[in-house]
């Protein structure tokens, strides 16, 4: 009861932000465009430490899943050979496109409109996947609400289940979670699937504990 109540919560107070915060922040030295609609990369600490946390080499493909605001994207993208960007609301798509091309990496970066890999050519792999699910119990009703809810984890266990098909070999998926959101129930459906974690990094806020979790194929 305790944690549906604090993860209605945070959805209310992420909705607020979304809507009477700034449409135009700076993070780690880049500015981002975002609407009402679009995941603000400021003033959640998951977007942050996410991008804190990308290393990828020059010459690997990288896939960013979910992109919002392309920020990952955009991390990535400053050092990898190339990225594809995808996200399921085509607002954010329009977005991400338009950062992208204020930071000049459109000649590196791609955005694909799709639900997860469903519009990707069976023919792409990827040396790293960035993923940073919704974590939070709801019903999604809007666009943006894909950001936020992901009922009985049936996102993430769809996602486990074809991202085999897309990884190559010795590459792994970043996956970032929360600690509201029962991470040690998460972690039981890629091993599903054959995938086998290690934890890359957390860090704990006044709210919640974040953790970022590396999977590769076994």
């Amino acid at each position: 009861m305790f944690s549906n109540l604090r993860q209605s919560m945070s959805a209310w107070i992420i909705k607020k932000i979304q809507r009477y915060g700034p449409h135009r922040v700076s993070v780690l030295g880049k500015t981002y465009e975002i609407s009402e609609n679009v995941f603000n990369p400021r003033f959640y600490y998951t977007s942050i430490l996410m991008a804190k946390n990308i290393k990828v080499l020059s010459d690997e493909v990288v896939l960013d899943m979910g992109t919002g605001s392309g920020i990952q994207a955009i991390t990535a993208g400053q050092t990898a050979s190339k990225v594809i960007a995808v996200d399921i609301n085509p607002e954010a798509v329009r977005f991400a496109k338009r950062n992208i091309i204020a930071n000049r990496l459109e000649n590196r970066i791609s955005v694909i409109q799709c639900d997860l890999f469903s519009s990707l050519d069976s023919g792409h792999k990827f040396n790293v996947i960035l993923f940073t699910p919704p974590y939070l119990e709801g019903v999604v009703k809007s666009s943006f609400d894909h950001a936020l809810f992901d009922p009985n984890k049936e996102l993430v266990y769809r996602f486990f289940r074809d991202a085999k098909d897309y990884i190559k070999p010795g590459g792994y998926v970043q996956m970032l979670y929360s600690s509201v959101a029962g991470p040690e129930r998460i972690l039981e459906i890629p091993q599903q699937f054959g995938w086998r974690h290690s934890l890359m990094a957390k860090e704990k806020t006044f709210t919640e504990e974040f953790l970022i979790y590396k999977f590769i194929l076994v």
